[in-house]
């Protein structure tokens, strides 16, 4: 995509903010191979992330401009998309060890404390024998982990990033209606997840990664036949310029029975507890008790240890925060999240989502339309 991915102030905040946890964490720079994590540092999109052969990296010092450390094809395409104005190149395949090893010596980093994506939530977008030999080319630097800098950087949106998730969301309720439209009893459930796909191109996701569905949560498999009566089950998302969109929705084909209204009204009454709990200083396992409270009292089992329901979204479907009890991360403004509280009755799954993000004083949600049972004409 031509053209820088957001405004450079937007950068600039965000290498403040990891610089400042640098400092925090004791940390001269980062070194960032993730897509994700690189995207969001630098602009930068390119097809290589595709390719373990041709790794792309981003080194931010805490003191000191950043550097791109990048294959050698890419450099006109990133400089259209990043504000990074050091970008250095090598030739081709295999990637050139010392590059990173000379970039440390230039910047005075030759023996400084280096994060990287070693932890919780993250991993290296190279070969780790690439990162082992990194670190024997460096043997001064210490490389050490730096999840929480990480996290912590792409945890609250910014209002740029909460416009395009957004978007996102009204993608992909915009593909649900194509949805509602071209399924029908006697389709499979893969043909009803390439119906499904299709209609969030349709729709205007993101072409070369449209976003992703999910229909069979039971084990069914695709060649599973949907019928009159059977309840159609969608969790599927839409991208809009990178951010992601993550919402579910219930149809039934043909009139829905007085249990499916039941089901429907009791899962859509739980997620609208959890998303009135919302707001800034609440825990993400705050919410997940308001989940057990609510599904206890209609007398299905609470949720334990570490299952979720629900999880962070952005540039990446699934982000921190886990709502789980065992998550204790303090909600803030900007946190984007996507309550998802289910329940199985009779080998059906009962499921709704919407994504919401937390305000100065509450939570506002991104997507709507949970609320509605609809029917898919038979």
């Amino acid at each position: 995509m031509a053209g820088k991915d957001f405004p450079r102030d937007e950068f600039e905040r965000r290498w403040n903010k990891a610089r400042d946890l640098m400092g925090r964490a004791g940390l001269d720079a980062i070194l960032v191979t993730e897509r994700n994590n690189y995207r969001h540092f630098t602009g930068h999109q390119s097809v290589q992330f595709g390719n373990k052969m041709r790794p792309m990296l981003f080194l931010l010092p805490r003191e000191g401009p950043p550097v791109l450390m990048i294959y050698g094809l890419e450099v006109l395409e990133a400089k259209e998309d990043t504000w990074v104005e050091d970008i250095r190149t090598y030739v081709d395949v295999p990637f050139p060890l010392d590059l990173v090893a000379g970039t440390l010596r230039d910047l005075n980093l030759a023996r400084g404390r280096i994060g990287c994506e070693l932890g919780s939530n993250q991993r290296l977008w190279l070969p780790f024998q690439d990162f082992e030999a990194i670190k024997a080319a460096a043997p001064q630097a210490q490389f050490v982990d730096a999840s929480e800098v990480y996290v912590a950087c792409r945890l609250a949106k910014s209002p740029l990033e909460v416009a395009r998730i957004e978007e996102a969301c009204r993608i992909t309720e915009l593909a649900w209606e194509l949805v509602l439209r071209r399924a029908h009893p006697g389709l499979t459930i893969g043909q009803c997840e390439r119906i499904c796909l299709q209609a969030l191109v349709d729709a205007g996701s993101d072409p070369a990664t449209p976003g992703f569905v999910l229909l069979d949560v039971l084990g069914l498999g695709e060649d599973y036949v949907y019928k009159k009566g059977d309840f159609f089950f969608c969790d599927f998302g839409g991208s809009y310029r990178g951010y992601k969109a993550d919402i579910a929705r219930l149809a039934a084909f043909g009139p829905p029975t007085d249990q499916q209204k039941k089901d429907h009204a009791q899962i859509v009454h739980v997620e609208n507890a959890v998303i009135a709990g919302m707001r800034p200083g609440v825990r993400a396992s705050d919410l997940a008790r308001i989940f057990n409270r609510e599904v206890e009292a209609i007398g299905y089992p609470p949720l334990v240890g570490t299952k979720r329901i629900g999880h962070g979204c952005g540039l990446d479907i699934q982000e921190p925060p886990s709502l789980n009890v065992a998550d204790d991360t303090v909600l803030e403004p900007g946190v984007v999240l996507t309550p998802e509280p289910r329940f199985v009755r009779d080998g059906h799954f009962i499921m709704v989502e919407e994504d919401v993000v937390i305000t100065a004083d509450g939570a506002r949600r991104l997507s709507t339309g949970c609320e509605h049972l609809r029917v898919i004409e038979v």
